[in-house]
């Protein structure tokens, strides 16, 4: 889409990631009235040019109508002539040949999108290496918490009360694309503090309900699909003691997520990148084989 766009708006690509595209018009971009009168100015020079053009041609004419006509015989056109041009630049190809250039010239032509394609790959690759060196970086301060062994059980009685619960409280969580971070758990905790259970709502496809669990300390009740999303409740426990400090030290803050989430963003992006780069490649490679092998067939007879 975005290539689309620049090719039929004629403007200069800037950014693109699955939420918006960013196209700059350009310094030499025009308002309609100043391209319009530039046209129209340009059309009436031409105009110009070619009556100027006309006069000339009339006034060589008139000039040489008066002139002494030549006296030297003229070749244009005639067999000394043919003979000439064909003794210097040699016969014309015939059909067979021409059309063994033509197919040449394809071959090539394909080759060469083939080896445009490779340096494309070669050079995505390489983005995504560096997608993960600095997503690398940033995850350095991310230690996230193993899900403990002795977590309560719930029975399936109290377990279907709580999603009875859950499923009529209006006051929620919302998970976005910063997904787990020492906010999130932060604000379990402030939840916890007035009800038993934690309602969060999750807008994009992720599995976090067993971070949730893990990082909060909670115990996971049940994952729901609904329109708006994904439903995760997170029960407090019987024996719930709040921490000393409820935002967790170990976790990414808001401003590190938030760079978490573009580098996984850009990773994504460019893998899918690889992967339709990979499938052409393959697609032209087979194509360049079956032209080459009717071409060799071609010569065989």
């Amino acid at each position: 889409m975005a290539e689309e766009l620049k090719i039929l708006t004629g403007g200069t690509l800037l950014s693109r990631n699955k939420e918006y595209i960013v196209l700059y018009r350009g310094n030499d971009f025009l308002p309609l009235r100043v391209s319009t009168a530039l046209r129209e100015m340009e059309k009436h020079t031409g105009f110009q040019q070619d009556e100027e053009e006309l006069a000339r041609q009339r006034a060589a004419a008139l000039i040489e109508s008066n002139s002494k006509a030549s006296k030297q015989q003229l070749v244009a056109g005639t067999l000394a002539e043919t003979v000439a041009a064909t003794s210097r630049w040699g016969d014309q190809p015939n059909d067979a040949e021409k059309e063994k250039m033509f197919r040449d010239a394809a071959i090539a032509r394909q080759a060469a999108l083939v080896e445009s394609l490779q340096k494309k790959l070669a050079h995505a690759k390489g983005k995504i290496r560096n997608a993960e060196k600095t997503l690398e970086k940033v995850l350095k301060n991310q230690e996230p918490e193993e899900l403990p062994t002795d977590l309560e059980t719930l029975t399936d009685e109290e377990r279907q009360l709580f999603r009875r619960i859950g499923s009529s409280m209006k006051p929620y969580l919302v998970l976005g694309r910063r997904e787990v971070f020492g906010g999130t758990t932060e604000n379990m905790h402030l939840h916890w503090r007035y009800r038993e259970l934690v309602k969060i709502l999750v807008e994009r496809k992720t599995y976090a309900a067993i971070s949730l669990e893990a990082e909060s300390g909670g115990v996971l009740v049940s994952v729901e699909r609904t329109p708006k999303g994904c439903v995760i409740l997170v029960y407090r426990g019987k024996n719930y003691r709040p921490p000393p400090a409820i935002r967790p030290q170990n976790l990414l803050t808001k401003r590190q997520a938030f760079a978490r989430s573009i580098e996984l963003q850009r990773r994504e992006a460019l893998i899918h990148h690889v992967v339709e780069l990979e499938e052409r490649i393959e697609k032209m490679k087979h194509e360049l084989d079956d032209m080459k092998s009717e071409h060799g067939n071609g010569v065989e007879i």
